[in-house]
């Protein structure tokens, strides 16, 4: 008996029949399977024979009115959701209170980033501070950056473990995070606070120019220099929705 191996299993030719139908037995075993091929690829390129996780689709960048924060975004849920994180650890941790006013200044600064033209360009700030979670640990500064930086996106931290840029003032901190978000969108920043934002702006907007379309809070994770651009988006998605799980249904007051 011969065995003859293929990518769809093993044909077995008798023993008797191999001088007269071995060529003609493994011609038609190959023809039969090979027309399957091309099945086979279209449906691995489609996901049907394997699961893949769909990207996260986050908001656009710009603010406006057809992309504004939702309602129950508040500066005081956002840091009562900060705390409430943060006491749950082993052991507890409490918030650092030169940062209690954070989410406010990311709110109020959100609104005119930058003029363009004479008009304001603003940022979905609620997104900035979700990233701000992510990049900061909850403002526990578990890596290289140090609480005293006032570096709330890690700008400049382009080696693990090792410290970025230090601003002056938590408010500068805080702009100069919203100047390098809006930078992404495609904004050119005239009076970038941080360096890096000047050093990168230009290759930035090249890389987004390519999308033909409003930059989001996804796209900006697959560039965002320091981070795992294949989770960073989701680490974005899943802070906003255990945010909205808490403050977002049927919740009212401040």
């Amino acid at each position: 008996m011969t065995t003859v191996v293929g990518i769809f299993g093993r044909l077995r030719v008798p023993r008797s029949r191999r001088l007269f139908a071995r060529s003609s037995v493994i011609r038609s075993y190959f023809r039969e399977h090979l027309l399957l091929l091309p099945a086979l690829a279209m449906a691995l390129s489609s996901g049907s024979l394997a699961a893949r996780a769909e990207p996260a689709q986050l908001p656009e960048i710009i603010s406006g009115p057809t992309n504004a924060v939702p309602a129950c975004v508040t500066p005081n849920r956002l840091m009562e959701f900060v705390r409430n994180r943060n006491r749950a650890l082993t052991p507890p941790r409490e918030t650092d209170r030169r940062f209690a006013d954070l989410a406010a200044i990311y709110s109020s600064d959100s609104e005119c980033v930058e003029r363009v033209e004479g008009k304001c360009k603003g940022v979905r700030w609620d997104y900035v501070f979700f990233q701000m979670l992510v990049e900061t640990n909850y403002l526990t500064f578990t890596g290289g950056v140090r609480p005293g930086d006032n570096n709330f996106a890690g700008i400049g931290a382009t080696i693990p473990k090792k410290p970025g840029e230090r601003f002056a003032s938590v408010r500068e901190g805080a702009r100069a995070h919203l100047q390098h978000v809006l930078m992404y969108a495609g904004v050119s920043i005239q009076h970038p606070i941080a360096r890096r934002t000047k050093t990168v702006q230009s290759e930035v907007h090249r890389r987004m120019a390519q999308l033909g379309r409003p930059v989001t809070f996804s796209d900006l994770a697959t560039l965002w220099t320091g981070t795992d651009q294949n989770t960073y988006a989701s680490s974005m998605e899943r802070t906003a929705k255990r945010f909205a799980d808490q403050f977002c249904k049927e919740r009212a007051g401040p």
